[in-house]
């Protein structure tokens, strides 16, 4: 059925200004683009009363399994001291007979410290429990959990609970390997639930261990067609065979050259300030990122890889320069994060068509003066982080994520932190920032002939928004009204 969809200012992203008043649908599709006079039609009128209309956002990096499945657990990101985190933990609600928590931030609570193995099981003695910090990169478990998980790396001698690095990563994943099927599926329909809500109609989502378990992969590939919402998946495994065998196109997403700033696992090039005598954890050496990017280059698979540090940063590049060196291809491969660049290896991902999938909001919350960032890397490296207009003036293709759970699936937080980074070099105008989750994005995906713009012959998928976002002062505080998804109504506030 054609539908008309009219009285608003649909912005295409495809240039600067250009925008059009109303557009003809058929079948998903925009057949028609009408600026000031409507057509004479006499079908399906769909008026969306002034609204502001972009494209429908894409989020280029999330957990989305992890995301939805946490926000039916214990968000603890206003947990005011431990006290406050035991009961609620006490009133959580098992899924799959397991206790989820996430977002303890152990800085922002009064005791300055995360709790004890002794104290978790006095508030959840039976069931296993898992309670992830903040960044992800560090977790609490219980004795019951400590029992049940098969672990594939030995234990501290003097174990409290906390689990960085690897043992952090395969206690996560044994949790996430042991719920079942329908808690999977139905793990995604809340993820896709709260990511229409922020105006988001495609989502890129990693699944697996980041060793050699792809998990739920060929289940989520099985049912892509029951969700509204276009989940792009990546096998998050370095099993480049699996890969292939359930026809990906792309791998890694968090396969990880090494860890966080906050957990002071990120690999540098030069001390940590905090911790003079400490550069962090390059997870691998460099033959090994040689071997497996090369491998997946010959095999046309986009690999994405989680980099924080400039030392890891620099691993991923030496590593495509070699595979770029050996057969060029435009692939796109990713550096996930891209945190902390010197100018010397931005010139260098422009040279070898490399992508930055960034994370604005990263900078919001932990840039500036006074900011962790400055905590742990010193004034002058916290301002090389996030370095998006320099990359952008480079020629390197960048896009926005949010590393949902890490920070929200919010496009409009995203673009408005793009546009108020705090060192003013790297700010981007509106229409880069917006690019970053709209044209940019599409072309991450190799799916800009679809998605990403507004115009004849591409999906009709957009976001309505409450006000005109290259007027506001305030994009974060811009509502999303309704979502269509292929010329469909998929959400309304």
């Amino acid at each position: 059925m054609q539908t008309l969809f009219y009285n608003t200012r649909f912005y295409t992203m495809n240039q600067r200004d250009e925008f059009f008043t109303a557009c003809l649908v058929d079948n998903g599709i925009i057949q028609a683009v009408f600026k000031d006079q409507l057509p004479s039609f006499q079908g399906k009128q769909i008026d969306l009363k002034g609204a502001c209309v972009l494209p429908g956002f894409i989020d280029t990096h999330t957990h989305s399994f992890e995301g939805g499945l946490y926000s039916k657990g214990v968000d603890c990101s206003h947990v005011k001291d431990l006290s406050d985190l035991f009961n609620r933990l006490k009133e959580a609600n098992p899924i799959s007979q397991m206790i989820f928590a996430w977002n303890l931030d152990e800085n922002a609570i009064t005791e300055k410290r995360f709790p004890t193995i002794e104290e978790l099981d006095a508030v959840v003695p039976d069931l296993p429990l898992l309670l992830r910090r903040v960044d992800g990169h560090s977790c609490i478990i219980n004795t019951k959990a400590l029992k049940s998980i098969q672990w594939n790396y030995r234990l501290p001698d003097h174990f409290n609970g906390l689990l960085k690095g690897d043992l952090n990563d395969n206690a996560a994943h044994w949790f996430h390997k042991n719920l079942s099927e329908t808690a999977v599926l139905e793990a995604y329909e809340a993820a896709q639930k709260i990511a229409l809500s922020t105006g988001h109609t495609t989502i890129h989502t990693m699944i697996g261990d980041a060793k050699q378990d792809i998990l739920h992969y060929p289940v989520m590939n099985q049912n892509l067609s029951h969700f509204i919402i276009d989940y792009k998946l990546y096998p998050q495994s370095f099993n480049i065979r699996k890969a292939l065998d359930n026809g990906a196109t792309r791998i890694g997403g968090c396969i990880l050259a090494d860890g966080s700033f906050g957990s002071h696992t990120a690999a540098l090039s030069v001390p940590y300030a905090d911790m003079p005598e400490h550069y962090g954890n390059p997870y691998q050496n460099q033959e090994f990122w040689d071997q497996f990017i090369m491998e997946c280059h010959q095999n046309n698979l986009q690999v994405g890889v989680h980099c924080i540090g400039d030392f890891a940063i620099n691993q991923i590049i030496n590593a495509v320069e070699k595979a770029q060196k050996h057969h060029e291809k435009d692939l796109r491969h990713q550096i996930i994060h891209c945190e902390l660049l010197r100018d010397d290896m931005i010139q260098r991902m422009a040279e070898n068509q490399m992508s930055a999938v960034m994370q604005p909001a990263f900078d919001r919350y932990w840039g500036g003066k006074t900011g962790f960032y400055q905590k742990v890397l010193g004034l002058d490296r916290a301002y090389s982080c996030n370095r998006f207009k320099s990359l952008i003036s480079q020629g390197v293709l960048v896009t926005g994520g949010s590393d949902w759970y890490i920070t929200p699936v919010d496009a409009l937080l995203g673009i408005d932190s793009a546009v108020n980074i705090h060192n003013p070099d790297e700010r981007l105008e509106v229409f880069e920032a917006i690019s970053l989750y709209t044209s940019n994005a599409a072309k991450l995906s190799f799916d800009d002939n679809q998605i990403g713009t507004l115009s004849i012959g591409k999906q009709a998928d957009f976001v309505c928004l409450d006000q005109d976002i290259f007027k506001s002062q305030k994009i974060d505080q811009i509502k999303v009204i309704s979502v269509y998804k292929k010329g469909i109504h998929a959400f309304s506030c």
